[in-house]
This record gives C-alpha cells, sequence and structure tokens, in this order.
C-alpha cells in the first residue's frame, strides 16, 4: 500500500521472542596443592546461543576465567551449542560474569574438597604484581591482595567469621554465611571508536557537546560536560550535551564494554584542548577576559568555535587489555532453612576506580551494577518449555528482577583512594561491569547457609550451586521438610 507500518509490540510477545543472558555449563579437572594452591585447570566450557550462535560471547568469557588467580597450567576448550530456543544477547558484563563465577565455583571445589575456609583458598591463589595471565599478559599495576588484605580488615571478616560459627551452632532454622569475592576485570578499547563535537557559541559563551554515547543512566552526560568545564576553565551550568543523533554523531560502536563514558569524555577533552590552543593567540592579546569576551574576540578574528574529534581504536590487540580494574566485595547473608527466604544483612565492597572523575556517578553505578547481580544470581530464573522451546517465564508473575526490598540493609562501598590509573582517561577506570560480577559472593554466601543446614543432617559434602540460587532450589538443596531433621 506504500505506507508506513506501525508495529506495537505486546509486552509478553517481546518477553518471548527476545533473547535472555547465554547459558554456560563448565565441566573441569583440577590439581592443587593439599593446601589449596592451584597446579593446573583442564576445563570445557559450553555455551547455548539458542537457535542461532551470531553474537556468542564465549571468546570473550576466556578473559575472565582466570578472575584475580594465578595458575601456571591453562587447558581451555570452548563449546558454542545451538538449541530450540530464541537468540541469547548481550547484557551487562555479558562474558567476565559467567566466567568469574565459573573460577569462583572451582575455588568452592577445592576448599569444599580439602575441608578448607573458602577465603583462605582464594587469598592463596590471588595474583602477585608481576605475574602474566593465561594469554600471557603480564600484571604491572595489580593490587589485588592489597585490595583484599584492606577489605578484610576494614569489614573484620575474621571476627565476623567466627560469629557466624557460633550462631550457626547454637540456630537450628537460621543460618548465617559469609563469602569474599575479589574480581580483576581487564578493560580493552580495541575496535572500539566513538566521536564528539563541542560548539562555543559567541554572544554568550554558551556550549554546546554532541557525543557518540547513550545516556542510559550511567551518567556519561554528567561526566562529559565535566570534563569539558574541566579543560575550558568554565562553569559547568553553560555546557548543554545534546541527545545522541546519528546526523552529529555516525558510525560509533554500541555503547557497553564499560569503556563509553571514558571514551567519550576522552573525545570530548581532545575537542577542547584543540579548542583552546586555537583561541590562545587571541586570549594572548586580551587582559584578563571573561570567557563572554574570550568568545566574542573569537568570532570577530574568525575563529572556528567548533571541534570535532573522533577516538578511534585507541588500544591495543583485542586480546591485551589497556588495563585492568580491580575489586574485591563481602557479602553476609542470614537464611531461613524451612522457607528458603533470606536476608542479605551486609556489603562490602573495595573497588579501585582509579581517580574518579565524578565519585558520586561512580559510587551509583557500583551499588547498581552490584545490585542487578543480586538479580541474576538469585532471583531471574528462566524457564523453557522442554519441546517447543518457548519461554515460559514471560511476565513479571514469574521473572523476578530485584526490587527496593532486594537491596543490602547495611551497604557498604568504598572507591580506593589514591589510586590514579596512568594508562586511564584523567587517570580513571571503568566502573560500568566489574562490580556485577562480585554479585556472586551473595550466592556463595547463600552456599555457606545451606552447608550449615546440611551439616547438621550429615549431608556435609560438597554440592553445585548454580545461578539463579531460587527461594525453591535453596529449599530443595537444604532438604527442608521437617521430617527429615533430628530435633
Amino acid at each position: 500500500m506504500n505506507r508506513p507500518v506501525k508495529l506495537n509490540l505486546e509486552f509478553h510477545t517481546n518477553m518471548r521472542m527476545v533473547g535472555r543472558r547465554f547459558a554456560y555449563r563448565a565441566d573441569y579437572t583440577v590439581g592443587c596443592t593439599d593446601q589449596g594452591k592451584l597446579n593446573g585447570i583442564k576445563m570445557t566450557v559450553y555455551s547455548d546461543s539458542g537457535y542461532l550462535g551470531n553474537e556468542d560471547p564465549l571468546n570473550g568469557v576466556f578473559g575472565h576465567i582466570d578472575n584475580g588467580y594465578f595458575c601456571d597450567n591453562w587447558n581451555v576448550t570452548p563449546k558454542t551449542v545451538r538449541t530450540n530456543k530464541p537468540v541469547n544477547t548481550f547484557c551487562r558484563a555479558p562474558d567476565s560474569a559467567p566466567g568469574i563465577f565459573i573460577i569462583e565455583s572451582v575455588m568452592e571445589h577445592i576448599s569444599k574438597e580439602l575441608n578448607l575456609d573458602p577465603t583462605s583458598v582464594r587469598v592463596l591463589n590471588l595474583y602477585n604484581k608481576g605475574q602474566t595471565t593465561p594469554s600471557n599478559r603480564p600484571l604491572p599495576y595489580c593490587n589485588i591482595r592489597q585490595l583484599t588484605t584492606d577489605l578484610m580488615t576494614s569489614a573484620g571478616i575474621t571476627q565476623r567469621q567466627d560469629s557466624i560459627k557460633a550462631f550457626n551452632q547454637v540456630n537450628r532454622w537460621k543460618k548465617k554465611g559469609l563469602s569474599v569475592v575479589p574480581a580483576k576485570f581487564g578493560i580493552a578499547y580495541a575496535y572500539i571508536h566513538y566521536n564528539a563535537i563541542v560548539n562555543i557559541y559567541a554572544w554568550d559563551g554558551s556550549i554546546s557537546i554532541a557525543h557518540g554515547g547513550v545516556e542510559m543512566g550511567q551518567g556519561i552526560n554528567t561526566k562529559v560536560a565535566q570534563v569539558c568545564a574541566f579543560e575550558l576553565g568554565v562553569p559547568l551550568d553553560i555546557i548543554t550535551v545534546k541527545s545522541v543523533t546519528t546526523t552529529s554523531n555516525a558510525n560509533d560502536f554500541a555503547s557497553g564494554g564499560s569503556t563509553t563514558s571514558e571514551l567519550c569524555c576522552l573525545a570530548v577533552l581532545n575537542c577542547c584542548q584543540a579548542l583552546k590552543e586555537r583561541m590562545a593567540p587571541v586570549k594572548a592579546k586580551m587582559k584578563n577576559p571573561t570567557w563572554t569576551q574570550l568568545a566574542q574576540m573569537c568570532q570577530h578574528a574568525k575563529v572556528d568555535l567548533s571541534e570535532r574529534y573522533c577516538v578511534y581504536e585507541p588500544g591495543k590487540a583485542a586480546d591485551e587489555p589497556q588495563y585492568n580494574s580491580y575489586g574485591v566485595t563481602c557479602t553476609e547473608v542470614e537464611f531461613d532453612v524451612l522457607t528458603g527466604q533470606y536476608l542479605i544483612n551486609r556489603v562490602d565492597l573495595l573497588y579501585d576506580c582509579g581517580e574518579s572523575m565524578n565519585p558520586m556517578i561512580d559510587v551509583g553505578q557500583v551499588e547498581g551494577a552490584f545490585v542487578m547481580g543480586l538479580g541474576y544470581w538469585l532471583t531471574e530464573q528462566v524457564k523453557f518449555d522442554p519441546q517447543s522451546g518457548r519461554l515460559l517465564t514471560d511476565s513479571t508473575w514469574e521473572y523476578k528482577p530485584p526490587m527496593a526490598k532486594d537491596i543490602p540493609i547495611d551497604f557498604r562501598i568504598q572507591l580506593l583512594k589514591n589510586a590514579p590509573n596512568p594508562k586511564g582517561v584523567l587517570r580513571s577506570k571503568a566502573v560500568g561491569e566489574p562490580p556485577l560480577c562480585m554479585s556472586s559472593s551473595a550466592l556463595f554466601a547463600l552456599k555457606r547457609c545451606v552447608e550449615a543446614a546440611r551439616k547438621d543432617i550429615q549431608k556435609d559434602a560438597f554440592f553445585p550451586l548454580d545461578g539463579p540460587a531460587s527461594v525453591d532450589k535453596l529449599c530443595d538443596i537444604c532438604l527442608t521438610d521437617p521430617s527429615q531433621f533430628v530435633i
């Protein structure tokens, strides 16, 4: 009919047709000393791509499979499988979160088999500065050991572990658990490009910025405006960030990978430096001009007050990070053995954000990423029809993202102080995805609770606990039928 067609996608149809996160399975054999020190890991990792494997992030999993742990010998085999389910897709930390969870599960298994404290085994295997990763990349700035030591001291982890042990011995139907999870997260700039345009309006000195990133709540517009104000030495309130369009910012990379904010800031920084250089000869002829007076005089002098800059693949090879972000998290939970319900009583998270461009935004990003990860590991159960592959959890009645009351009761976020990043934009580090990877500490803390409950019924053996660790799954593993317990 030679007319535009408008489609309104109904919510449940949208949920059914759009893919979810990729599901992973890892089979492994591990060699270690009696103290839990890693000697070698042989692993096969399977990735469920749905019916078409065109967006599989399995390759990226291997950049995170070691997390913060050194091991001399690795043999990892990737295998992608196709199923009769919708095509899966990327979501925040699509490869890093499962990669880190896999190795953390391995550390849990080692600890249980050797009857050792999981935190001690983790600390024993942490990287030292200067060691190399499985891809033979050195870690000249690695501070994961120091971060872990600092958090264990500030959070009083040893004393709390003793208190939790005493609590569990005298409480049959309530259990507490605590888990510490570190994170090493490589940030790569390769294959990434963003451009920015900065315009100075001569008659009032106001400034507009158009950049190639998409503001989705991560504070990118605030950061680019701050960088512009910092570099040009102007008030923040005269700067406006325009909505992104392909007219002003064509051929940009997707907003993702935790790098969009800092690389758009880098593009704006270069624009401002070029404008300052262009305006400098005019300023030199004036005596203490205001910003508006300088802009007006530059216009009279026929100085171009617009600048565009493209940050185009500033990084190294795809398998070599520009730098690594580090962090460590301790999560404490309280678990009801009879119902499977739980409370996240306290979270202590220490994160190396370099020299933060905006600590309030970055702390908010850490909090948001962690809570989003709680949904991934604890509540967002996805179920498919085994015959047709149709999604069964297609509404909020069945699919449960984290809500306000899922936020940890005592949520303590701390950014590492005095830690400038020599390889980052304005000495900063990325913050979008790494904290999500440490939210698996909540799952492992619940596992401590289930282990304590199973110990009461003489079932103190290793068991795998996959995400999401939903209430019903925890009940099943716990054998919460009171008839199973001897009172």
